[in-house]
């Protein structure tokens, strides 16, 4: 069993913690960091579990040597960096939740850091869908080449996304807080999941994600917000892989997440992390499927790594390619464009507020078929822009406008 604390009890924490109260034989919650002000909706629970609550993370780590074997990272993504530096001072191996942290100075010199204490911290990142039994025997079947050489994957998903999402923490929606990169949006946080599952099955090597070489990308807003919230995005690989991303958090109708993937002999459409139909080019179709709770699968995994003393199955070091691709978007995109108010529709919906990008829905459906971003298309409000070259590239930002 893994002894583990959290730094939060509330809102996807708590989640977090009522899935790890599902595995007791796997994982005991033997502390949270719960500030009483926040009023986290966990605090309550924890503490009629005999949880030790305490108020914030300099109190939890003084006072949990010795009783925990991991302190596990959920919070804001600006807050990653920082708050990982601070467990490993202090002789914690962490748990850290997607993305690893926002921009590529940053992962690496996390990974320095890591190195430089010349301890074994072992560090799990949460993309939990890449843990399912689906993708590692789809990621078999790519190294094994079992359907030739992976030559193209497009990804198209709609979440729409109402007011109060954006209202319900200060960092949802924004570029930057506090003097700290967040850049959330479709591409690094509620659809990372579908960017880092491209960028997995995109490389033939094992355990891997596919290498960026360039990013073209349009980012856009439609809601009242600094970050993205609707996307349109090509990586080249180097290995020549073409990975399209297309998606928004403005669309009419839920359209989750799909992948698919065409391979020299064969195409894979994988749906919504759960279902994969496979069809051949001799017309043999094969089809599999799992409902197994991701997160509960990826947890029980982490601790059985941990135990055990095994990789992890997603480890930071594998994460460098995600990190480069989200930023290599923004720098590509040059800014986030509004999106005029002329093409967006906002009406009550449930006592909240929906925002619609007219056509939207369509327009991924036609990017995804046709393998094009929203300019290539000809979508009215979409921006073209030009490809950045990821070679050599070190900092975020290189483009003034996101300082």
């Amino acid at each position: 069993m893994v002894k583990l604390a959290m730094i939060g009890a509330g809102g996807y924490a708590y989640n977090l913690i009522k899935w790890m109260w599902g595995i007791p034989d796997k994982i005991k919650v033997v502390a949270v960091v719960s500030n009483p002000v926040w009023k986290d909706t966990g605090r309550a629970d924890c503490q009629a579990k005999g949880v030790s609550i305490y108020d914030d993370v300099d109190q939890l780590i003084k006072n949990v040597k010795g009783s925990v074997d991991a302190i596990y990272i959920p919070t804001p993504i600006h807050t990653h960096f920082a708050l990982a530096k601070k467990c490993i001072d202090a002789g914690f191996n962490i748990c850290l939740e997607k993305p690893p942290v926002p921009v590529v100075q940053e992962y690496d010199e996390l990974v320095e850091y890591v190195a430089k204490h010349k301890l074994s911290y072992r560090i799990p990142i949460g993309f939990q869908s890449l843990s399912t039994d689906i993708v590692q025997e789809l990621k078999k079947r790519v190294v094994e080449e079992r359907y030739g050489k992976v030559k193209r994957i497009s990804a198209m998903a709609g979440w729409p996304r109402l007011d109060t999402y954006y209202t319900r923490s200060s960092w949802i929606g924004r570029i930057k807080v506090d003097g700290g990169w967040v850049l959330d949006g479709t591409i690094n946080n509620p659809l990372a999941h579908m960017l880092a599952n491209e960028l997995y099955l995109a490389s033939a090597e094992p355990g891997k994600m596919a290498q960026p070489v360039s990013v073209q990308a349009e980012l856009y807003h439609a809601h009242n917000i600094d970050g993205e919230d609707t996307s349109s995005v090509r990586v080249i690989t180097d290995k020549g892989v073409e990975i399209l991303f297309n998606a928004s958090l403005c669309s009419d109708e839920r359209m989750d997440p799909m992948i698919v993937i065409e391979c020299e002999k064969a195409k894979i459409e994988y749906f919504n992390y759960k279902e994969v139909t496979i069809t051949a080019s001799d017309g043999s179709v094969e089809k599999m499927a799992s409902d197994r709770e991701p997160r509960t699968n990826m947890l029980k995994i982490m601790a059985d790594s941990f135990t055990s003393g095994q990789p992890y199955i997603v480890p930071l070091e594998i994460c460098k390619p995600f990190t480069l691709s989200v930023n290599g978007a923004f720098e590509s995109s040059g800014k986030v464009h509004s999106i005029d108010k002329k093409y967006v529709n906002r009406f009550e919906q449930g006592g909240d507020v929906k925002t619609v990008i007219k056509d939207i829905d369509n327009i991924l459906k036609t990017a995804q078929a046709k393998g094009k971003l929203f300019s290539e298309l000809g979508a009215e409000w979409a921006k073209k822009t030009n490809k950045f070259d990821l070679k050599d590239y070190k900092k975020f930002p290189t483009v003034a406008c996101f300082d």
